[in-house]
């Protein structure tokens, strides 16, 4: 992975893998993309579920906490493969220039969009995070309830932060018309 701008031939590996013909005709149906963005979703909730799964049941002296690991990190691993083809399916890739001005102010307002919910959620975040400092003072509350609704929530941002833009231009634009030759 490169930081800061990639080099040349990086950038003609990425612009060769976005504008390859029968992957552009592929991800040209706006409704593939709508499926490939709730897809994604469902996968990051099953794996934000399986994060609590130990914390939820009594997993003393069990295989659940393995058992949970091993899903979450395979869950993980999948739903960046498919925020990779969604990426490429709405040309959302780093480095990439090869957009015109529509598509980059297509862009500016995705990107701006998802500054917008990633700060609702961090919002949320800090909201949930103090009620339980003030609640659990006294209380007699374990940690495991706090975890429990923090390290979903926590995951979930951080997919927000890093998904939703493409997601967002995935789910709202339109079919692209296939180029005639």
């Amino acid at each position: 992975m490169f930081i800061g701008r990639p080099d040349s031939r990086t950038q003609e590996r990425m612009r060769a893998m976005v504008e390859n013909p029968r992957r552009r005709a592929f991800w040209a149906a706006r409704s593939r993309r709508r499926i490939a963005v709730i897809v994604m979703t469902v996968i990051t909730l099953a794996a934000a579920l399986l994060l609590v799964l130990p914390l939820v049941v009594d997993a003393s002296w069990s295989p659940i906490p393995l058992i949970s690991l091993v899903g979450f990190v395979g869950l993980m691993l999948l739903t960046m493969v498919i925020a990779a083809q969604v990426n490429i399916a709405t040309r959302w890739v780093v480095g990439y220039r090869g957009v015109d001005e529509f598509q980059r102010a297509e862009m500016d307002r995705a990107t701006l969009l998802g500054h917008h919910v990633t700060a609702g959620l961090a919002t949320l975040l800090i909201a949930v995070t103090a009620a339980f400092a003030t609640a659990a003072p006294g209380s007699g509350m374990d940690a495991e309830l706090p975890l429990a609704v923090l390290a979903p929530l926590v995951l979930i941002t951080a997919m927000a932060h890093a998904a939703f833009p493409a997601c967002f231009l995935a789910w709202t634009r339109p079919d692209e018309v296939p180029d005639v030759e």
